[in-house]
């Protein structure tokens, strides 16, 4: 079957059915403590795009979280079939882990199985215009805990940025911790490009070791472009020649105003334009490799 655009399967612990039929108990901890950890993968003509990076990913975020007797081949199969009965070829599947459900408690209860849930909607690129134009960020506090380099659901901080710049019109917030430190986005990961040489913050707790963030690192090495993994400060933010974001719904996204003022000159800069049509050369040569999920096939390559 196929589920229509705008309706989103669920599948709980298992169970597959209608997004707006399923449940889970108000004790489960990640309700009640946001303890628990999530990814976000895109299905690209009926491939999961990049999956065995963003599985690596997750279990390391549950390993770090010492969340543990989950079977990853079963997650794994159940994530497959759910997207199979979606019908979905072009689709977003959000993939929850939690530390199960338990009476309310801070430290970890004993003996208690994970809960799971997997999430499955048709994916639109509503950003691919602005991947050609450019978009615009604002910059925000980085109000995040101290271990971003967790996909933990636990994102409020990232959401009151989010917020603030949807209000402001653009697509992000370029956040700022209180030392200057420029580190990413709400949900995506920040380059720039100074004086011919990208920038980025590098690897450690304060950023998330974003999936498109690594392809792009390598495409950049493979064109040789140089690349700096070292953090940007604020004051640094308004000289910078190019500005652009990555992520796995955004792509490789050139930034073209911050705060209302122009990056550069306004225009998506040519490193940035290299790296966005590299990513989607990368792309097209993944298809090709990684086989569809069994039942799901455009016919497109």
């Amino acid at each position: 079957m196929t589920i229509p655009t705008g309706k989103i399967l669920a599948c709980v612990n298992g169970v597959i059915g209608p997004a707006e039929n399923a449940t889970v108990s108000v004790l489960d901890r990640g309700h009640v403590f946001g303890d628990g950890i999530y990814e976000v993968v895109r299905v690209d003509k009926g491939r999961l795009h990049g999956i065995d990076r963003h599985w690596r990913r997750l279990d390391r975020s549950l390993r770090a979280l010492q969340i543990a007797n989950l079977d990853l081949d079963l997650l794994r199969s159940q994530l497959d079939a759910t997207l199979k009965a979606s019908g979905h070829t072009d689709a977003m599947v959000y993939l929850q882990v939690t530390r199960g459900t338990a009476p309310r408690a801070h430290a970890f209860p004993s003996d208690t199985p994970p809960n799971t849930l997997i999430l499955v909607q048709h994916f639109g690129d509503d950003k691919a215009h602005l991947r050609q134009t450019g978009a615009g960020v604002i910059t925000h506090p980085d109000l995040r805990w101290a271990r971003c380099d967790i996909k933990s659901i636990n994102l409020l901080g990232s959401v009151l940025a989010a917020e603030a710049a949807k209000r402001a019109g653009c697509v992000e917030a370029v956040l700022i911790k209180e030392d200057g430190v420029v580190t990413e986005c709400a949900h995506s990961s920040l380059f720039a490009v100074v004086d011919g040489i990208i920038r980025t913050h590098p690897l450690d707790p304060r950023i998330l070791p974003g999936i498109t963030r690594e392809i792009v690192l390598q495409i950049a090495a493979d064109m040789a472009i140089p690349c700096r993994q070292k953090a940007l400060r604020s004051e640094e933010l308004g000289s910078v020649a190019e500005l652009f974001l990555t992520s796995t719904t955004a792509k490789v996204l050139p930034l073209v105003t911050l705060d209302g003022k122009p990056v550069g000159d306004g225009k998506p800069g040519p490193i940035t334009c290299k790296l966005r049509d590299g990513f989607e050369a990368w792309e097209r040569a993944d298809r090709l490799k990684t086989p569809s999920v069994a039942g799901l096939n455009s016919g497109e390559l």
